[in-house]
């Protein structure tokens, strides 16, 4: 039987053989910098202020995405889709994200509509993903301060990380006009973002809040209040909401109560819960500094159990440090999976790129990215498309092995003696399996 997606393909490509759905249908907007993309392979664009002075919309419909919806009409393929084009170019029968984001349910219901109508309309997304701030409590190592308020302190105070590339470095950012505006600041995106609330809640399938850390935004709870208190609820709406399950418990326990009575009011269709980790005890804690794993394991089943019926997926990012201790997670997760059933937790496994120095590709030691990849095979507990992603960065790190990672080797070293100097961090206390590298 056809997928969803070769139909897609032929669907398509019967209009243009550039056109994306997502273009119109999917947004991420990054409320504390105006930033907005339609699917997350393009580069982010600045909305320009004036746009927004009478059609809040503009979050999304930008003169920008706009002219790119026209050449998708139009068979041109637009340069920032570049990541689609190379995998349709690898071969004429590949699929590519363009075909998958079509799809979607949240995606396909609309094709008429948006083949139909001019490229200048404007369209209501029906997936919306939205940082409303970059306020967290968390310095992971991999972050930067235009997601985490604790690294723009770090970096304020102290400036760049002296690699190779000066990680984190402010300049980027106010170049590239990422640099966040401060919470306690009035911020024209984020009042933007509320006149268009009630018109865009009514036509949404998926919305997702992130971060920072949505847990410490007002902006989280208030979305939370609109849903309960609607007189016209959108019972066709899945929330879903990333938690990095390290806040106080005052608004731990908040948000649990809050959604367990939305939830018993039937005023949404679903609710996902994402939260992230990627290795164990206080290996886990140093990586994801502000991190208290024993507190998050617990956490953890305390969601479960208040919410059983919400599935909670692992964000592992992978990195250069995860690989030492990462079969002793996957035993943890094991645990949760036997005491509440495997249908509870979810485990994505993404795997660090950025900072190249984090990435593991730059590690000797494969053998321990093997274990973890066999231990999944093994296991009763882990299907086989979670297994999948542990092989396919074991073999993303054999394929890199014929490359000279000398100077991300050398950068890492840096990178982990200034992150100590400045935190009170030991890393050889904490990896001794790694103290060659480091000395």
């Amino acid at each position: 039987m056809a997928k969803p997606w070769h139909e897609m393909r032929e669907k398509l490509d019967s209009v243009s053989p550039s056109l994306c759905l997502a273009k119109w249908s999917q947004v991420t907007l990054h409320l504390q910098n105006g930033h907005t993309q339609s699917c997350h392979h393009p580069s982010t664009h600045k909305v320009p202020l004036e746009e927004l002075k009478d059609n809040p919309s503009a979050l999304h419909n930008t003169k920008f995405k706009k002219e790119k919806r026209q050449e998708m009409l139009d068979g041109i393929r637009p340069k920032e889709c570049d990541y689609c084009w190379r995998v349709e170019d690898a071969a004429p029968d590949m699929f590519s994200d363009r075909h998958y984001k079509s799809s979607f349910s949240w995606s396909h219901p609309h094709f008429d509509k948006i083949v139909n109508t001019s490229a200048n309309e404007d369209f209501d997304p029906t997936y919306v993903e939205v940082s409303f701030s970059n306020v967290c409590n968390f310095k992971c190592m991999y972050c930067a301060p235009h997601i985490s308020s604790k690294w723009m302190e770090e970096i304020q105070q102290h400036g760049a990380y002296p690699t190779t590339n000066q990680y984190n470095n402010l300049e980027w950012l106010e170049h590239s006009g990422q640099m966040p505006i401060p919470n306690n600041q009035h911020n024209p995106y984020k009042e933007a973002f509320w006149e268009w609330w009630p018109r865009l809640y009514k036509s949404l399938h998926t919305f997702r809040i992130t971060g920072g850390e949505p847990l410490m935004s007002k902006d989280t709870f208030k979305v939370l209040d609109y849903i309960q208190q609607t007189e016209e609820p959108n019972t066709n709406l899945l929330i879903g909401i990333n938690a990095n399950f390290g806040v106080p418990d005052k608004l731990f326990d908040k948000f649990l109560k809050q959604s367990r009575e939305i939830l018993d009011s039937k005023r949404l269709r679903k609710l996902e819960i994402y939260t992230s980790a990627e290795a164990w005890d206080d290996k886990n804690d140093y990586i994801r500094y502000g991190m208290n794993y024993n507190q998050f394991i617990k956490r953890v089943a305390q969601c479960i159990e208040t919410l059983p019926e919400v599935p909670i997926t692992f964000m592992c990012a992978y990195n250069a440090l995860s690989i030492s201790s990462f079969t002793k997670f996957l035993k943890d997760i094991e645990l949760v999976r036997e005491h509440f059933g495997k249908e509870s937790v979810y485990v994505d496994i993404p795997y660090v790129r950025h900072p190249e120095f984090l990435d593991c590709k730059i590690m000797k030691e494969g053998h321990m990215i093997k274990e973890s990849w066999e231990y999944m095979a093994k296991s009763s507990y882990f299907d086989d498309d979670e297994t999948a992603k542990m092989e396919r960065i074991y073999k993303y790190w054999q394929h890199q092995q014929k490359n000279d990672f000398t100077k991300q080797r050398n950068d890492l070293r840096t990178y982990i003696h200034e992150l100590d100097k400045r935190r009170g961090t030991d890393f050889v206390k904490t990896f001794p399996e790694f103290k060659e590298y480091y000395e």
